[in-house]
């Protein structure tokens, strides 16, 4: 039920396996070379000077029934141990669907640069994304807010062409590019959408592979068009994150008791935050941990307080990141995810049906599932669940697509009765994810003889990109060199830290813990605590949204320079609570997994604070100095 909007790497190693019917290329020293063969392709210097660049170009229509060719672009980064051969290929493809493998690659360098001294990387954009003729549907790439109409004039556009986008030609797409690069069985990994990629190359092409890693995974076929786990694991990823927190804890009832409660005050008033956008913030918590981090605590203010400030804020966020993608389609293509989702995916309803038809199907079918199955996604009924944007709320996707060809039949990424290989296999899904949820990990899982399954605990959607704790990535690169799994650290992950509370002034903060040769009241105390609340929110903002500007929660700005790997970001009066003001900068570092903040105070206390803490984990805790209103002030509190 879901976008799948992470990234997606594939893997592939060992050219040349003893066995194997394709002949290893011959071995090249590219040296300085702006050109080279490879196989039957000619590559180019691109990319800074690293990469090699080249196009293979493939029949549009493997069937023949619509004419012409479209090139798949790929870029090779050669092993940097030019003295010794190469002991295979890694070759990323990217998730989304809609997302291009080569704009991803600094991520896929960063996650195998161990392995890079022996190993060449492979990037290929996949037909219609990046620079394989990416699909361009205007009205969809430029909407805020994706709607049925615009996919429908998609489909439209696209015509006689809306079938031939599918993972089946995509993935035999992947292995025409290794039969020109003389490329042979391999190593391969996918994440998101990449491990449904990863497990139809596998299917269609079993003699290519070596070792499989499914990162974020869900299965390849025998899926539900409804997606149950969705639900469930909305409530268990919830209460797990508060669980694990201190500060949520020891907090009476649990989170989903008060979603509940939360939504029953919702559904009467009638304001501008609707169920629909809380079903979206939950749905998309597996992708913004910020939902973890911030939703308890907004659900709490405006229960208690009447308090919606933090909640609007909240949703509107997630709207803002998660849809109107906009931009480029050489970035994200819209109209790739549309086209290849109605070409892969199980659906509710007969694609082979005309649109008109299909829809009247559609709304006798959801007429019996809000009549036998009201609960599917509880708390939230099943309307106000597919009252999300459509790219989430993804049943009623595909009602309008256009009727694909007999030549390439719907749901099929694999032949029927496909039979995977018996390779190694790992499965990886975060406990937090929400969007590729464990048990279709699980299902993943069960396709292939040979699969162990992985739970990384404290994570989200997709486990090994960005891994700054380390855990999910030391996995799979140790498995991609040996074909054994080593998860030893996977439940020791950290936990993510929530919010204490949102609070309009300063009497509600919870007043930071004095330490031995502390002076300062607890009136100090509380101002002290919700500085360091006000400069954690914008850290974390601008490094999960990487946000170069922006605004506190009641009010003052902020602007910061994010990188892929830590922010620092400068305060101008930003407020927690209405009678505080914060300035002055701080700095978090992803890597290290630490921030740290110099602030000053105006308004009901003034002064000076000095604060650092750990950004992850149940029981880290800030430390706190400084001078306010006179006191000197030395303390701790719950890492914000």
């Amino acid at each position: 039920m879901r976008v799948f909007c992470s990234l997606t790497l594939l893997v592939i190693a060992g050219a040349g396996c003893a066995g194997s019917q394709f002949a290893p290329a011959p071995r090249q020293n590219p040296g300085a070379n702006s050109e080279l063969r490879r196989g039957s392709a000619t590559l180019r210097r691109c990319l800074g000077g690293d990469y090699y660049c080249g196009t293979v170009r493939v029949p549009l229509d493997p069937a023949g029934q619509v004419p012409g060719k479209v090139g798949i672009a790929f870029a090779w980064l050669p092993h940097s141990d030019r003295v010794r051969p190469s002991e295979g290929t890694i070759v990323a493809v990217e998730g989304g669907p809609g997302y291009p493998s080569i704009g991803s690659r600094s991520l896929y360098r960063a996650l195998y640069a161990p392995l890079l001294q022996r190993r060449d990387l492979l990037l290929v954009d996949n037909r219609g994304t990046g620079r394989s003729e990416a699909i361009y549907c205007e009205s969809l790439q430029r909407a805020p807010i994706m709607r049925l109409p615009q996919v429908t004039r998609c489909g439209e556009q696209l015509g006689r062409r809306s079938d031939l986008y599918g993972t089946a030609i995509a993935a035999d797409d992947l292995a025409s590019v290794l039969n020109a690069l003389g490329i042979g069985k391999v190593d391969i990994y996918g994440d998101s959408y990449g491990s449904f990629f990863v497990q139809a190359f596998a299917g269609r092409h079993p003699r290519r592979v070596r070792t499989i890693v499914l990162d974020g995974a869900y299965q390849v076929i025998g899926g539900s068009p409804w997606y149950p786990s969705t639900g469930p694991t909305i409530e268990n990823a919830f209460d797990l994150a508060c669980a694990r927190s201190s500060v949520c804890a020891r907090i009476p009832g649990s989170p989903l008791d008060r979603v509940e409660h939360l939504l029953r005050e919702l559904r009467k008033a009638h304001g501008p935050i609707s169920p629909s956008g809380v079903a979206f913030v939950m749905d998309a918590a597996g992708l913004d941990p910020l939902a973890y981090r911030d939703l308890d605590a907004a659900t709490r203010a405006y229960l208690a307080e009447g308090d919606a400030v933090p909640l609007e804020r909240l949703v509107d966020e997630v709207y803002a990141q998660e849809e109107g993608a906009g931009g480029r389609a050489r970035s994200y293509s819209q109209g790739l995810f549309v086209a290849a989702s109605c070409s892969d995916n199980p659906q509710a309803y007969d694609m082979r049906l005309p649109a008109s038809q299909r829809a009247a199907q559609w709304q006798r079918v959801l007429a019996r599932k809000r009549e036998n199955d009201p609960r599917l996604y509880a708390p939230f009924t099943l309307d106000e669940f597919l009252g999300m944007p459509i790219d989430y709320a993804y049943v009623p996707l595909c009602t309008t697509w256009p009727v694909p060809s007999r030549a390439h039949p719907p749901g099929q990424p694999v032949p029927p009765d496909t039979h995977f290989p018996s390779v190694p296999v790992l499965v990886l899904n975060g406990d937090l994810d929400t969007t590729t949820t464990p048990a279709e990990g699980a299902h993943a899982a069960e396709l292939f003889p040979r699969a162990t399954h992985v739970i990384v605990a404290n994570t989200g959607h997709v486990t090994a990109l960005g891994d700054y704790y380390g855990c999910a990535a030391s996995i799979v690169r140790r498995f991609t060199e040996t074909g054994r799994v080593a998860s030893e650290c996977a439940p020791r992950v950290p936990a993510v830290h929530l919010v204490p509370s949102f609070s309009k002034t300063l009497p509600e903060v919870t007043a930071a813990t004095p330490l031995p040769d502390n002076d300062a009241p607890p009136r100090e105390l509380r101002a002290a605590a919700a500085a360091v609340l006000g400069a954690a929110d914008v850290l974390v903002r601008a490094y999960q949204f990487g946000l170069s500007s922006g605004s506190g929660v009641r009010g003052g700005s902020y602007t910061a320079a994010p990188t892929s790997s830590a922010v620092t970001a400068t305060l101008n009066g930003i407020r927690w609570t209405n009678d505080l003001a914060t300035s002055g900068s701080a700095h978090l570092d992803g890597r290290s997994a630490t921030a740290s903040a110099q602030l000053t105070l105006a308004g009901a206390c003034t002064g000076a604070v000095r604060a650092s803490w750990a950004t992850i984990g149940s029981t880290s805790r800030a430390t706190l100095d400084g001078t306010i209103d006179g006191y000197r002030l030395r303390a701790t509190m719950p890492a914000p």
